[in-house]
């Protein structure tokens, strides 16, 4: 078929779809008004489609103009946690949820004094590490794409790419005069989102990272670790988490409160669904790390456990969220993440507006690296170590 047939079918079938728009539109104008409203907004779409088809005299590409529409109409939502994701990027979003990830294995802050992103996490089972890259080394380029001439967003979309495909990195160590030339091999790894430290005084540190699928195990198999070692309290660090999944949360919640209401979930119907504990209780005392970066699931954890008096909370002011998100796939392989539920605690406090406000609020040194911060240096966890040895 020439271009000017090919052209001609395309035009016959917005045509067709917009005269079934335009039937629908009538139909349903008096009935359902919001269905109306509905209609109206896909005629609109479809007269765009079919006239950039017929006047643009430049190159154009409809599936291109069908993401920003949908990009669009996301945005204005003005909901900061929903948003739309074209096909190529569904499948990183759903393996970071369910405690995946892709890549070379290791984890970076940028440093704008240094112009490079420096190493603080390397994942077990990555190529990374089994290159011997270390927290602390600095990454400056990535395909020849370099971190201070090219910026830090096009060094990391260097690293990122396919699974099994490989990436030249260069890498900078502070006891060393050169530079590493290294070739690592993208894979699909387990993300780490729990560990557990022993301190003094037999205070046990568990660090949950996020509440992505596969967290409660990860923190149940560090909690045992610490008790046989002979912890009799505990800290939950959940600073600089991201959150994740209610399920997660709502598991590790479980094991330190007794039978009671963990949530609320309340959809735009007015339905609920309240999340419970079981009577099984650890009674060991407790505080939890927060601050300004504790998101989601992850403040809140803190203010359920405050809410109850079952920890003191130490840190500072968290985030603010307060609704939840579920995924929607598009029959493109597309997908919306869209906020379809408000959480509550189980006094019914919403933490979207200010988040939750610590017990005893301590802040971090000025200047301080979140990432590198030893024990000795890190105030809000001394704040906590403290509030538990009193």
């Amino acid at each position: 078929m020439d271009d000017c047939g090919r052209t001609a079918v395309r035009r016959g079938i917005v045509i067709g779809a917009l005269g079934m728009l335009l039937l629908c539109l009538l139909a349903g104008w008096r009935l359902l008004p919001g269905y109306a409203n509905y209609c109206k907004t896909m005629l609109k779409l479809g007269q765009i489609m079919d006239t950039v088809d017929r006047e643009f005299v430049g190159d154009f590409d409809a599936e291109q103009l069908g993401d920003w529409a949908a990009y669009g109409m996301l945005q204005a939502l003005n909901d900061r946690y929903s948003m739309y994701l074209p096909a190529e990027s569904v499948a990183e979003h759903e393996a970071n949820k369910y405690g995946e990830t892709f890549g070379v294995g290791v984890q970076c802050i940028w440093d704008d004094e240094r112009q490079g992103a420096r190493v603080y996490r390397v994942l077990d089972g990555s190529s990374a590490l089994e290159q011997g890259i270390r927290p602390g080394d600095w990454i400056t380029a990535a395909d020849g794409v370099l971190a201070a001439e090219n910026g830090y967003d096009a060094m990391i979309a260097a690293i990122r790419g396919a699974e099994g495909t490989q990436v030249h990195v260069t890498v900078q160590r502070e006891s060393m005069s050169e530079s590493l030339s290294l070739l690592l091999e993208r894979r699909r790894l387990t993300q780490l989102m729990a560990e557990g430290e022993m301190l003094e005084n037999r205070i046990g540190l568990i660090r949950l990272f996020s509440f992505h699928q596969g967290a409660a195990a990860q923190f149940r198999a560090a909690y045992e670790t610490l008790q046989s070692q002979g912890i009799e309290k505990l800290i939950i660090d959940v600073r600089h988490n991201s959150g994740g999944l209610v399920t997660e949360m709502s598991e590790i919640a479980d094991i330190f409160l007794p039978q009671c209401d963990i949530m609320v979930l309340r959809r735009k119907n007015g339905q609920e669904e309240r999340r419970m504990s079981d009577a099984a209780q650890d009674e060991i005392p407790l505080a939890v790390l927060v601050d300004e970066q504790s998101y989601s699931a992850a403040e809140f954890f803190a203010a359920l456990m405050q809410e109850y008096g079952r920890a003191v909370t130490a840190g500072a002011q968290t985030t603010g969220k307060e609704r939840a998100q579920n995924t929607y796939h598009l029959a493109d392989g597309s997908a919306i993440v869209l906020s379809d539920q408000q959480y509550l605690t189980p006094a019914e406090r919403a933490l979207g507006e200010t988040g939750m406000t610590p017990d005893i609020l301590a802040a971090l040194p000025q200047g301080a690296n979140f990432y590198f911060l030893g024990t000795a240096e890190d105030t809000q966890l001394q704040a906590a170590v403290k509030a538990l040895s009193d």
